[in-house]
């Protein structure tokens, strides 16, 4: 039983002492009266025994008094005066330095508390009294003992009834009051005069049986509480005890009644608050539990109930061994919880973990906070647990580690991960000095696919290619995704370079077989670069850059294939890179130099135009073949501005040449892909250049690539209609090599369409490539437009193309690119091309 704080503060504002002893004899209660009359401080006496204050009570009547309460529920009553030694106390009446001893009156009662007995003591200080006793026995010493004792004994007990802070009344079996005390006087608000002689139910409705008769027996010995009615009709709470006395042959009834409207109203306002903060943790998500000093659980909210299988069962007071065995299937979790306890309380701080528990929907992952709280004097109060759920944010967490290192299409490693993997992977290799592989892939004429089939058919051919590289490796080795249609992979624990190769024909082949994408079948290739570590370097930027030198050399040599790195690579790159610096310092120089090659009308035989083709006259290497340094360049950002210089040189040439009288000469300008990806950029510079030279749009005619066509086919179609209305002509070069759609091609806006010298090259020796010719020369004419031919070298291939109806030719067989003022003069022999 604990002593709430607001009984202890009545009990400390009584004048008289107040001891509240537990069934074991150790002290609960000890109000400050005792405290200034033993000098023994509370503190001191809560949880130790009488005899251990006051070994001395063990030789009075004391001691036995309280064991026959405890024992037998028997009432005590003990004076000073007649069983001389009872508490050693003392008091300070007049003089403060000069205390004096105590005489008192000790009062022992039993308790009841819930079936447990308790023992209340309550010490009076006579010594007032005694004194005049002592006085008047002095002037009448003559008087009979039993006079004296009996008119002290009257003194005594008034003085209890009028001291006490409680109500006293005397009633007799009718109910009638007889003896009203002062506490009475100032709880219920009755003067004596008023009360006595009136029923006791007027007071306290609950002594009034049903037929208007007194009820005594159900209160009798035991408290109780009850509703008291104050003058007026104003109600109150008391803790009633009732005991019964035999005066004159008659049943005397004493009741005691102690104002506890002010604790019921505390314990109401407790209960409420109680209520409010269990409404308030069942509303939140986390797992809320508190504990008392010794682990017992006090309050769980919804979640912590249903998470340890505790819904709808009985867990208030007990430990983690008594739940654990309410729900066996969290009997290890619940033990495991006293750990962390005990860890919290030892170390007396706020304990943080993550704690992963069992549910019906898979195992859940709590941030746990367990917070000790201790008494002030260092003891153990309680503990205060919070969970909060964060299975979600592991998992989150663990995604989001997941995609910074995989790619998100295909799920293999991307190349933060690929790079940790070759690092770890050369450490490995230097400590078993053992070989590794770094492959290099690269999808042959991937974009195609994109632009013909759509990018979601493309997506579906990267993770099919990346399921069928992973196939052709073992679980040692690692394939990754480095971006777009490029993956690489390295291979370990390698004894040759024969170990690599065989993995790069298991994979040319793999990746040979078609592959079914919804309704289509789709065909691709891979290059491949290789490089061996420690062969061809040791670090791994270094292996990096040759397996993509390797790889580069791949597809420069014809793809679906792979090469080994050879130091000579370097040179190549090596020269690239000379090729762009020398190109950056020859730009806006008489190095660069225009040359035109002249385009003929097969039906008239006549020169009509020409096609220009930019020539570079390197200051030592000499004339650079195109081919060597245009590729370069379209990698990097000399193309734009090149390109604008070839387009302005061509115009300014065409303007020139018809205030030569030269006549009106189509001008051909090739666009690369990158001017033409930035097609607002394109649209205004050739609006600004016509208008600069005053050439006019009519004859300049400017061509793209069937690739460059097809990559944006709406953005394709918006830019030819831009070039339509300013009136340039427009043409598709190298016809037949790429992947064009008729029915995007009916909605090109062009006027001539050439196809590829590849196709008259080897028209004597090859039927298929007469009759593709034929057959784009019958599209070209149904779709309006004229067919040009590139590449005519001799004269079966003119009559050839002769006789299939082809309106234009260049080659060769007519002129190579020439410069201008050479070309002017061809254009005025006027020659018959066609005899």
């Amino acid at each position: 039983m604990a002593v709430s704080p607001l009984l202890q503060t009545l009990s400390d504002a009584g004048e008289i002492g107040l001891v509240l002893l537990a069934s074991d004899r150790s002290i609960l209660l000890w109000n400050a009266w005792m405290v200034r009359a033993s000098g023994v401080q509370a503190e001191d006496a809560i949880g130790s025994r009488l005899d251990d204050l006051f070994p001395i009570v063990a030789t009075t009547r004391i001691g036995p008094a309280i064991d026959q309460a405890l024992d037998e529920g028997l009432s005590a009553l003990l004076s000073s005066s007649l069983n001389k030694t009872l508490f050693p106390l003392i008091r300070r009446a007049g003089d403060p330095d000069r205390p004096e001893p105590m005489h008192q009156i000790v009062v022992i009662r039993p308790l009841d508390d819930e079936g447990r007995r308790c023992c209340l003591i309550q010490v009076f200080d006579i010594t007032p009294m005694a004194a005049r006793e002592t006085v008047l026995r002095r002037q009448a010493r003559t008087m009979e003992a039993l006079a004296d004792n009996y008119r002290l004994s009257e003194l005594h007990n008034r003085a209890i009834v009028n001291n006490t802070a409680d109500a006293i009344i005397t009633f007799g079996e009718d109910g009638s009051i007889g003896t009203y005390n002062p506490a009475a006087e100032r709880i219920f608000g009755y003067s004596p005069s008023e009360i006595v002689g009136h029923d006791i139910a007027a007071l306290i409705p609950e002594l009034a049986g049903p037929t208007g008769t007194i009820v005594t027996a159900p209160y009798l010995d035991h408290r109780t509480e009850v509703t008291g009615v104050l003058k007026g009709g104003a109600r109150l709470f008391l803790e009633l005890s009732l005991s019964s006395m035999q005066l004159g042959g008659q049943d005397l009834f004493i009741a005691i009644g102690h104002d506890i409207t002010a604790r019921k109203a505390n314990e109401e306002e407790l209960r409420q608050q109680k209520e409010w903060l269990i409404t308030l943790i069942n509303a939140l998500p986390d797992l809320v539990c508190l504990k008392d000093g010794s682990g017992r659980w006090l309050i769980a909210n919804r979640v912590c109930l249903e998470m340890v299988g505790l819904r709808g069962r009985d867990y208030v007071g007990r430990s983690a061994r008594e739940l654990s065995r309410l729900t066996p299937e969290h009997h290890d979790f619940l033990l495991a919880t006293r750990e962390t306890d005990e860890t919290a309380w030892r170390e007396g701080r706020t304990l943080t973990f993550e704690l992963s528990m069992p549910s019906s929907s898979g195992p859940r992952v709590f941030d746990m906070t367990k917070v000790p709280l201790f008494t002030a004097d260092g003891g153990r109060r309680g503990l205060v647990v919070v969970g909060r759920d964060i299975t979600e944010r592991k998992l989150s967490a663990a995604r989001i580690q997941h995609l910074a290192h995989h790619d998100s299409l295909t799920e293999l490693p991307n190349r933060a991960l690929f790079q940790e993997r070759l690092r770890q992977a050369l450490a490995h290799g230097r400590r078993t000095k053992t070989r590794l592989a770094l492959l290099f892939l690269d999808l042959d004429k991937f974009k195609d696919v994109n632009d013909t089939l759509g990018h979601h058919i493309g997506d579906q051919l990267l993770t099919a290619v990346a399921r069928r590289l992973t196939r052709c490796l073992r679980e040692t080795d690692t394939v990754a995704r480095l971006g777009g249609d490029e993956f690489a992979v390295i291979l370990t624990n390698l004894a040759d370079a024969e170990g690599a190769s065989h993995v790069a024909d298991t994979i040319i082949a793999s990746l040979s077989e078609p592959f079914g994408l919804e309704d289509h079948e789709v065909l691709t290739s891979t290059s491949i670069g290789i490089t061996l570590y420690p062969d061809d370097a040791e670090s791994a930027d270094q292996l990096l850059k040759n397996a993509d030198l390797a790889m580069f050399h791949s597809k420069a040599q014809g793809r679906n294939a792979y090469h080994f790195y050879v130091a000579a690579m370097d040179a190549e790159v090596q020269a690239r890179k000379a090729i762009e610096r020398d190109m950056r310092l020859a730009l806006g120089t008489d190095q660069l130099e225009l040359h035109y090659q002249p385009l003929l009308d097969l039906k008239t035989g006549e020169i009509v135009g020409c096609e220009a083709l930019l020539r570079w006259r390197h200051p030592t290497l000499g004339w650079v073949p195109p081919a060597h340094f245009i590729p370069i360049i379209e990698r990097t950002d000399l193309i734009t501005p090149l390109g604008r210089w070839i387009l302005h040189r061509a115009c300014l040439q065409g303007r020139t040449w018809l205030r030569q009288g030269l006549g009106p000469m189509q001008i051909a300008v090739n666009l690369s892909p990158v001017q033409f990806k930035h097609s607002p950029t394109l649209l205004a510079m050739i609006a600004d250049i016509l208008d600069q030279t005053g050439f006019a749009p009519e004859y300049l005619q400017l061509e793209i690539t069937e690739g460059i066509a097809m990559q944006n086919v709406e953005n394709t179609i918006e830019v030819l209609q831009s070039l339509r209305r300013m009136g340039v002509l427009v043409s598709i070069d190298d016809f037949g090599t790429g992947y064009s759609s008729l029915n995007y091609l009916k909605r090109f806006p062009v006027d001539k369409l050439k196809i590829d010298r590849s196709f008259v090259i080897d028209i004597g020796q090859h039927p298929d490539n007469a009759a593709v010719v034929k057959a784009i020369v019958d599209l070209g004419h149904s779709l309006g437009t004229r067919v040009n031919v590139e590449g005519v070298e001799n004269r079966s291939q003119l009559d050839f193309l002769l006789a299939r109806g082809v309106d234009e030719a260049q080659g060769f067989y007519f002129s190579r690119a020439i410069p201008a003022d050479d070309f002017a003069a061809l254009v005025r022999q006027r020659r018959d091309w066609l005899t």
